[in-house]
């Protein structure tokens, strides 16, 4: 079965993939990919809903969300902090 993921989820997953890859050579990236999220939603930062079709799909926690637009709003600011 594919693990359905919003774009925004996909692209911090396949960045903690990555990392952990290294460390964890012996596993697929299927495996993974399933270790990444269940510990995401157990952080609060994905959850799991159903698509239109019924299917499972993951998806960034409104949590996750807000706390990506903070460490948005603060690199800006530090690159307008810049001379």
């Amino acid at each position: 079965m594919k693990l359905r993921m919003t774009k925004t989820l996909r692209f911090w997953v396949d960045a903690a993939c990555g990392h952990l890859q290294r460390h964890h050579p012996n596993l697929t990236k299927r495996q993974l990919v399933a270790q990444i999220l269940l510990e995401y939603e157990r952080r609060g930062d994905a959850m799991r809903c159903l698509d239109r079709h019924g299917r499972i799909v993951w998806k960034a926690s409104p949590r996750f969300l807000s706390m990506l637009a903070d460490a948005e709003r603060d690199a800006h600011d530090d690159l307008a902090e810049w001379p």
